[in-house]
């Protein structure tokens, strides 16, 4: 008798009722999945462009040019730092968070008809720091080259050149003279646009500064806060150079992006709503449609313990399969999102899969309390009449 009441289930017994709930009412079935698909894949998608929108948007806001700056401590002196000591503070940067970086070597020079700013630099890393740049010509495409140069528009124009001119430059202190064919005109609304730019070696022979540089610009992948650390880590390893984040460039990349966070946020949580919704009504259908077989059950010798296993289960093993569809889905759709956003695609992120999962979990097991609730208060004499 005591057996009876309990009716104790076997795990073969409790799987066999899963399964017949599962396939009974495919219909309901197929609905609670689909919403929770839905969910996952727009949390799972949501989730892999949040992990790698940090990266991915600010590698695409270091087009605006560089946003940390390498200058040497005392200002008052030659202001110059060692071409060595630039070298050692890029290579301690990580490697996965710089864009781009090139040292600036500036003096004057001679011309001829007047006197010139000349520049001399990494014609590399200046091309990745500063895409903006407009060059009617060709950019100098090694570091090595010390036969061409680049030359700003407005000096160009002033001396009445053009690509494929020579140009004639003399260092003021060495004395030292090379002719130089012009490769390309440069026009960044900058100073540059006032200077001849050559490559750091042969600035170094004419102006005679050898293994000196003025300063380093760099472009890194950073936030605000995390470009302040990288600078203030700089700063301490190198305690002859004063590392500057450019706060306007840095501050603006960490404002935006936080922007694009709290919009994913929202999204996310409205379509987790919207999912808890669909499966809360489906589930309460499902409750509805059994109510006689719940009834039977407990009459039967079930308790609400068994009737509570019994429906947690079928929700686990629903949200479950839901998700693993919606993962598959999402990272699909955050394919499509990347290439439209960002024009590349977007990294799998292993953190998304539990994430996702305990999302959708804790969001169908939320949404899963009423029904649960309403079907372990039925009352076998209130169905059963009749019967």
């Amino acid at each position: 008798m005591a057996a009876a009441e309990k009716m104790p289930r076997s795990g073969g017994m409790g799987l066999r009722l899963l399964f017949k709930a599962l396939t009974m009412r495919r219909g309901r079935v197929l609905a609670a999945v689909a919403a929770i698909a839905v969910g996952a894949a727009v949390i799972s998608a949501l989730s892999s462009l949040y992990f790698d929108v940090s990266a991915k948007m600010s590698r695409e806001l270091r087009a605006y040019g560089a946003n940390v700056i390498l200058a040497p401590t005392d200002p008052t002196g030659d202001k110059t730092f060692s071409a060595e000591t630039y070298r050692k503070a890029v290579v301690a940067l990580p490697a996965d968070k710089l864009v781009a970086a090139s040292p600036f070597l500036y003096g004057v020079v001679s011309t001829g008809e007047r006197e010139a700013v000349l520049a001399g630099l990494d014609f590399s890393g200046a091309r990745a720091l500063s895409p903006y740049w407009q060059v009617e010509g060709a950019w100098i495409g090694v570091d090595f080259d010390d036969r061409n140069a680049m030359i700003g528009t407005r000096l160009a124009a002033a001396l009445e050149l053009e690509p494929g001119d020579s140009l004639t430059i003399a260092g003021k202190d060495t004395g030292e003279s090379v002719e130089l064919t012009i490769k390309g005109v440069v026009e960044t609304g900058e100073a540059e646009d006032d200077q001849i730019l050559v490559n750091r070696s042969l600035a170094e022979r004419l102006l005679g500064m050898s293994g000196k540089v003025n300063l380093g610009m760099l472009s890194v992948a950073a936030e605000g806060e995390e470009a302040d650390a990288i600078a203030a880590r700089l700063s301490a390893a190198f305690p002859e150079l004063a590392v500057r984040p450019i706060r306007q460039v840095s501050q603006s990349d960490g404002a935006l992006l936080d922007k694009i966070k709290v919009l994913m946020a929202f999204v996310a949580g409205i379509i987790l709503v919207i999912t808890a919704l669909c499966v809360n009504t489906t589930l309460t259908a499902m409750i509805v449609e059994r109510s006689r077989e719940i009834g039977l059950e407990k009459a039967l010798g079930a308790d609400d313990g068994a009737i509570l296993r019994q429906f947690l289960a079928e929700t686990l093993a629903l949200a479950l399969l839901g998700t693993l569809i919606g993962l598959v889905l999402g990272f699909g759709l955050a394919q499509l999102l990347g290439q439209a956003v960002f024009s590349t695609a977007i990294s799998f992120r292993a953190i998304v899969l539990p994430e996702t999962l305990l999302v959708c979990l804790a969001a169908a097991l939320l949404a899963a309390i009423v029904p649960i609730r309403r079907a372990v208060r039925i009352v076998p004499a209130q169905v059963l009449k009749g019967e």
